[in-house]
């Protein structure tokens, strides 16, 4: 592993990060831009409120899917570190894209695909506590255990190393992302659930 591989993990994963698929699949429903139209938010979660669930769920596959081609080129370039540089640098390409002037989406959806390729074995416990308190109760209760669980169970199966430093610190900063962007929202005096 040299400076040079590790280098070239974080441009990938920053320019697969700056792929906007979300706006680019509205743009074809007729939405010119989700950062102008529900919680400004180019997502799958916006897109799937204007454009539908059927043709959001490209969106949600191909968000998760280039974090975690950007992971796997990553682990090839330069191993583990490479793959966590790269899971890194995609999840920051998609908040902060240079195709969309710097305005880019929260990193959810980055941040699953990313582990599925980092942390698959911890994905597994995550999983399961997202389907059971979603049939018991609701999607978003579900995910709050998931990414609650997550640490624990990447610090239970693969220890203290890299890989636990990367889900903690990358799920605080797409909590803390996520958190400024609702804020933002609301002192703006904008609903994010209204229709276009």
């Amino acid at each position: 592993m040299t400076i040079q591989l590790l280098l070239l993990a974080a441009v990938v994963g920053y320019a697969f990060g700056c792929v906007p698929f979300a706006n680019l699949i509205a743009r074809r429903h007729g939405v010119d831009d989700l950062r102008a139209v529900g919680d400004r938010n180019p997502g799958y979660w916006n897109a799937r409120d204007r454009i539908g669930i059927r043709s959001s769920v490209p969106i949600l596959l191909l968000d998760a899917a280039k974090a975690a081609a950007a992971a796997g080129v990553g682990i090839m370039l330069a191993g583990v570190w490479g793959g966590v540089i790269a899971w890194t640098t995609v999840i920051l390409g998609h908040m902060f894209p240079v195709t969309m002037r710097f305005r880019g989406g929260r990193g959810v959806l980055c941040l699953v695909g990313g582990a599925l390729v980092v942390v698959p074995l911890a994905c597994i416990p995550a999983a399961i506590a997202l389907l059971i308190i979603r049939w018991r109760w609701d999607f978003a209760r579900g995910a709050q255990a998931a990414l609650i669980i997550t640490p624990f169970a990447v610090w239970i199966i693969y220890g203290a190393g890299v890989e636990l430093y990367a889900i903690v610190v990358l799920l605080s900063v797409v909590g803390l992302r996520s958190a400024l962007a609702d804020r933002a929202l609301k002192r703006a005096g904008i609903d994010k659930s209204s229709p276009v």
